[in-house]
C-alpha cells in the first residue's frame, strides 16, 4: 500500500505541475496518443505517459526491475497506482487537508528542483577574480600546518615529591633515555618503568602528531614548544615543564608545512563559491516569487499554532540540543525508547513529504586530552 501512495503523489505531483488547461482545471489523465497500456474508468494510460514515470526513478530501481518478468511487475505497480488513484479521488480524497499538504509539498520540491534550479544555475558564475580573492583571504585555511609526533615520559609534583624533586627526577630519566637512545625500544621501557601517564604509557608513551599550539594543537603550549624545538627524529629533550609535571620528550616524527597553491585548491573554491551563490540565487528567486504572488506571513499568528509532542520525544530532543550546542557528547543522552520515537519522526517526516535528505546524528566524542 506504501508503493501504491507513492504512485498516487506522483500521479498527482506531475498533474498539478503541468497539466492545467486555460480555465485552471487540471486534467489527471491526459492523453498525449501513444499506445494503449491499461484502460479504467473511460480513461487511457498510454506508453508515453508511462514513460514519463519510469524516466523519474533512479537508476538502482531501473536495472532492478529490467527484465521481462520485473517490468511486467512494474508496469503492473503503475497501473494499479493510477487505478487507486483515481478510485481515490472519486472518493473524495482531494478533500483531505493531509493529503493536500502532501501533494503540494511534493509539487514544490519537485519544481525548486527542476525549473528553480534551472534558473540559480544560470545565475552561478564565479570568475576568476573571485576565486583568487577567496585564496588570498583564506590561503592559511588551505596549508597543512607542520606536525611532529613524539612519545614522553611524564614525573608528577606530588604530595610526597615536590618540584625540585619531580625536576631531579626527570633529568635522571633524560640521561638514561639520551644514553640509550640509539637502542630500539629503550625508551619505551623507560616509559614502562617511569611514567605516570597512565594513558600514553600504554603506547610507550607515545602522543601521536600534533601540531604547534598556537595554530590549532591540542597539546599545552610548554610541552608543544619542547617538542618543536626537537630538530631531528630520535632526539631527545631535558625536561620541559607543564602544568602536568616534568616531561621527557622524544621526537618520532616529522612532517613539514604544506602550502596549497591557487591551481591546487581552484576547484575546491569555484564549488565553494557556488554553493554560496546557489543559496542567494534561491533567497533572491523566492523574494520575487513572493512579491509575484502578494505574499503576506503573519508570524504571532503562525507560533501561535500549537504543536503537540510526547514527553519522550520533548526530552530527547532537549537533551540531544542540549549536548549538540556543547560541541560534544560525553555519553549516550537518548534511551532506545527516546531513538525510537525520533526513528518515528523522521518516518512521519518522509511520509508527509519533508527533507528525506535529513538524518539525525547523534555522535559520541570524548574531549581531546591536553599534555
Amino acid at each position: 500500500m506504501k508503493k501504491f501512495s507513492v504512485v498516487v503523489l506522483f500521479v498527482l505531483l506531475l498533474t498539478f505541475s503541468g497539466c492545467c488547461n486555460s480555465t485552471g482545471s487540471v486534467n489527471l489523465y491526459p492523453n498525449d496518443g501513444g499506445k494503449t497500456i491499461a484502460e479504467f474508468g473511460g480513461v487511457k494510460l498510454s506508453d508515453k505517459y508511462i514513460k514519463t514515470y519510469v524516466d523519474n526513478l533512479n537508476d538502482y530501481l531501473k536495472a532492478r526491475y529490467n527484465t521481462p518478468e520485473r517490468k511486467e511487475e512494474l508496469m503492473t505497480k503503475i497501473t494499479e497506482g493510477e487505478l487507486v488513484a483515481m478510485k481515490a479521488i472519486k472518493d473524495g480524497a482531494l478533500n483531505d487537508p493531509i493529503l493536500l499538504s502532501q501533494i503540494k509539498n511534493t509539487i514544490a520540491r519537485y519544481y525548486s528542483g527542476a525549473k528553480m534550479k534551472i534558473q540559480i544555475e544560470e545565475s552561478v558564475k564565479v570568475s576568476e577574480d573571485e576565486m583568487k580573492k577567496y585564496y588570498e583571504e583564506k590561503k592559511e585555511t588551505f596549508n597543512t600546518p607542520a606536525k611532529v609526533k613524539a612519545s614522553h615520559i611524564l614525573i608528577k609534583v606530588t604530595e610526597s615529591r615536590d618540584k625540585e624533586a619531580a625536576r631531579k627526577l626527570a633529568e635522571k630519566i633524560a640521561a638514561e633515555a639520551e644514553k640509550s637512545a640509539k637502542d630500539a625500544g629503550s625508551f619505551a621501557k623507560l616509559v614502562e618503568k617511569y611514567s605516570e601517564d597512565e594513558g600514553s604509557k600504554k603506547r610507550g608513551g607515545d602522543l601521536g602528531y600534533f601540531q604547534r599550539t598556537e595554530e590549532g594543537g591540542s597539546m599545552v603550549k610548554e610541552f608543544s614548544d619542547g617538542a618543536f624545538a626537537l630538530e631531528n627524529v630520535g632526539d631527545i629533550s631535558k625536561p620541559v615543564e607543564s602544568e602536568f609535571g616534568f616531561h621527557v620528550i622524544k621526537l618520532t616524527g616529522k612532517k613539514d608545512k604544506v602550502e596549497k597553491k591557487f591551481e591546487d585548491v581552484k576547484t575546491h573554491i569555484e564549488n565553494t563559491l557556488k554553493t554560496e551563490k546557489r543559496k542567494t540565487a534561491y533567497e533572491d528567486i523566492l523574494e520575487s516569487y513572493k512579491k509575484e504572488l502578494g505574499f503576506k506571513f503573519d508570524k504571532d499568528a503562525a507560533l501561535a499554532i500549537e504543536i503537540s509532542v510526547s514527553e519522550n520525544a520533548k526530552s530527547a530532543s532537549e537533551s540531544f540540543d542540549k549536548n549538540q550546542q556543547k560541541g560534544k557528547l560525553q555519553k549516550p543522552v537518548l534511551n532506545r525508547e527516546q531513538l525510537e520515537q525520533l526513528r518515528k519522526q523522521q518516518e512521519e517526516l518522509r511520509k508527509n513529504g519533508g527533507d528525506q535528505d535529513q538524518n539525525v546524528k547523534i555522535q559520541l566524542n570524548k574531549p581531546a586530552k591536553k599534555q
